[in-house]
């Protein structure tokens, strides 16, 4: 393994524990690649992530608001045994965001993922009260962009309703209110949360994706199992809001399109005691090798 303060390199094998459902894992994904980018900026900051304050003296945590990655093949294209070669680097806006760009490869196949954090403040009360705010630096290595990165004013834009579309895997996604399906999600504690009680980052595609199952699963009167009939082959999460043990999460499916051998889906995951967006997430799923469906 090799890296310094702002890249990262190393290689794994993938093995039982990073795959699900005869694929790759995409839960193992978002945490790898949340792993590496977290790494990276206690690096470059010299802090280890349990020292991160304000001026204050308040803990900080790095928040994750958007992941989005893109692959040339689907998450089932990859095999037990396989290598991987990982590569990442970080760069920063100001001292209180951080974006990492992350390859995977493995053979002719690969991931390129893009990260991007910024630090709040936890209520010990109320996860839906978190507050941004930027840590005290003595030094900070971490190489920093000229100008606002276009993937962070995305975020902005589609935060305030600013943008009509999002594009994703040169895959147009209009935006919209429409209302498909809704369905109603219980938290697993000992999954869904990370090791403070927030929802974890890397539940949230996971739970819009048990949800998604039950809808088609239902569409298609049960006749095949959505899950083994279609893989991710790129995925857009925006990240907006968090919750409470006790909150119930509402899935709402926007819209959806078949064409050729893959689907595209707009989505978005709310709480549902004062109806806040906790995320928006933009998917497309291919037809898996030996995928069967009846639509």
């Amino acid at each position: 393994m090799n890296s310094s303060a702002s890249t990262f390199n190393k290689e794994l094998t993938i093995n039982m524990p990073q795959m699900a459902i005869e694929a790759l894992s995409e839960n193992w994904l978002f945490k790898e690649i949340g792993d590496v980018h977290w790494d990276l900026l206690c690096k470059g900051l010299n802090m280890k992530s349990s020292e991160i304050k304000d001026e204050l003296n308040n803990r900080l945590y790095a928040t994750f608001v958007r992941i989005r990655f893109t692959g040339t093949h689907d998450l089932s294209s990859y095999n037990e045994s396989e290598k991987i070669r990982l590569q990442a680097e970080i760069k920063r806006f100001g001292h209180s965001m951080y974006h990492s760009k992350i390859e995977l490869e493995a053979k002719d196949k690969k991931i390129e993922a893009e990260l991007l954090t910024s630090f709040s403040i936890r209520n010990d009360s109320d996860n839906s009260k978190l507050v941004k705010s930027q840590p005290i630096i003595s030094a900070n290595q971490i190489p920093e962009h000229e100008s606002l990165p276009e993937f962070a004013n995305q975020y902005r834009l589609l935060k305030k309703k600013e943008v009509q579309a999002i594009e994703l895997n040169e895959t147009v996604f209009e935006q919209t209110d429409n209302s498909i399906a809704r369905i109603e999600y219980e938290l697993n504690p000992y999954y869904d949360l990370n090791g403070v009680g927030l929802l974890y980052f890397a539940a949230y595609p996971i739970i819009n994706d048990v949800c998604e199952a039950k809808y088609f699963n239902k569409l298609n009167n049960d006749s095949s199992n959505w899950e083994l009939a279609y893989s991710t082959k790129a995925r857009d999460v925006f990240y907006f809001a968090n919750c409470n043990i006790q909150d119930r999460i509402e899935y709402v499916l926007h819209d959806y399109q078949f064409w050729g051998q893959k689907i595209k889906l707009s989505s978005s995951l709310i709480r549902k005691r004062d109806g806040a967006i906790l995320s928006k997430i933009f998917t497309i799923k291919a037809l898996r090798q030996n995928g069967q469906l009846h639509r």
